[in-house]
């Protein structure tokens, strides 16, 4: 375009001066030099303009050309770059191709030879299980004839321990049927004849319900001595059976000492399980319509329950021997179990329990545990106290005046 516009130019300038000079040509004489100078320095501007236009084409001509350059370089860089690419790929492809040939091939030649190797160790593993096999077949078949003999020979222990075990009761059976008539505990506390029976013998008597109560007794007798935890479970079985009038007591001779002995014992052994039990038989006797098992049984296990509750310190069981004290049947000897009993509603803050003990008359030929009851009421309620005492001289003076 700026082309254009210098040739418009130039086209220009050559029709003004045209005319200008036919008319210098004319008028030569009638126009003065000024006008030519003037007219000559205009022509030299407008090729200066010419010259400047010109060059600043050609700097943007040079310039488009060297853009032009630049991006036909770039352009030739890239389709370069994309050739080396491909080249590089379709090397690598092939080289891939190539490697994964050679390990293909590799990998079956190793496939093959460990086809080979694990088929001839199998074969040797075989051979030599089959003969390990048939060695310890051979071994299996001694170690067999072996265990026989050992089998034989156990039975025979066996036999021979049942023979020692056997003879051991009866031996057992033989020192307590000496024993049988000392069933009282206070005169026989300790026997030398028993000191060699073994707890487990003794324990085998005393379950054997074929033999006779006075014998069984004998045996608890020493065991309950030596306090054998292993003996609470079968006498509190022994002692149900009794209540469940599975045990014919009344046809043994001094089956009534020895089954409150029996109660007696457990009185002495301060566990959980006892205490439990003792509970259960004394709610059972509570029920019960056997009035001579009630009035057999009934005191001795409150005092026993009492005794244990005392040293586990529970009280979940005052309810039940409060309800008890009515059907109580104390003798002139069980003065300190009565009083143990008095201790043991005083120590759980239970006054109804000792006043009930003195209102059911069991205080009454008693004078100890009447006043050992009376002191222990004192601090709870002393009202009964005076009005017992009162009671108990108004009760004195009549006596005296009616003899």
């Amino acid at each position: 375009m700026k082309k254009n516009i210098a040739c418009f130019l130039l086209a220009a300038l050559f029709i003004m001066i045209l005319p200008l000079l036919f008319a210098q040509r004319d008028q030569n004489l009638q126009r003065p030099d000024p006008e030519i100078a003037a007219l000559e320095e205009r022509i030299s501007k407008l090729e200066s303009k010419l010259q400047t236009v010109e060059n600043v084409e050609k700097m943007e001509l040079v310039a488009k050309l060297a853009e032009a350059n630049a991006k036909l370089t770039n352009a030739e860089f890239d389709k370069f770059k994309n050739e080396l690419r491909e080249s590089n790929n379709e090397w690598l492809k092939s080289w891939s191709l190539w490697f994964l040939t050679i390990i293909g091939i590799f990998a079956a030649i190793l496939i093959g030879v460990g086809y080979v190797f694990w088929f001839w160790l199998r074969s040797r593993a075989n051979q030599l299980i089959a003969d390990k096999v048939e060695e310890s077949l051979d071994e299996f078949t001694e170690a067999l004839a072996q265990v026989d003999v050992l089998k034989e020979a156990v039975g025979q222990v066996n036999i021979l321990e049942d023979q020692v075990s056997i003879l051991k009761k009866e031996q057992a059976i033989s020192v307590l049927s000496g024993l049988v008539n000392l069933y009282d505990p206070k005169e026989q506390n300790d026997y030398e004849e028993t000191s060699t029976i073994q707890s487990e013998t003794l324990l085998d008597v005393f379950v054997d319900k074929t033999r006779n109560l006075g014998l069984r007794y004998k045996a608890g007798e020493v065991l309950s001595a030596r306090k054998i935890p292993q003996f609470v479970s079968p006498l509190l079985e022994f002692l149900n059976s009794v209540i469940n009038s599975e045990f014919d007591w009344k046809d043994s001779l001094h089956a009534e000492s020895r089954l409150l002995d029996f109660v007696n014992f457990l009185g002495h052994i301060h566990t959980q399980e006892v205490y439990e039990e003792l509970k259960k038989i004394l709610d059972r006797l509570l029920s019960t319509e056997d009035v001579e098992l009630k009035e057999l049984l009934l005191t001795q296990t409150v005092f026993s329950l009492a005794r244990v509750s005392g040293e586990l310190n529970t009280k979940d069981s005052v309810f039940l021997l409060k309800t008890a004290i009515p059907y109580l049947n104390v003798e002139l000897d069980e003065d300190q179990a009565l009083k143990d009993l008095t201790e043991y509603f005083d120590g759980f803050n239970e006054p109804e329990g000792i006043k009930d003990i003195m209102t059911n008359g069991l205080t009454n030929m008693m004078p100890e545990v009447e006043i050992r009851c009376l002191e222990l009421l004192q601090k709870h309620d002393p009202d009964f106290v005076r009005n017992w005492r009162a009671q108990k001289e108004s009760a004195n003076t009549q006596t005296e005046e009616s003899s």
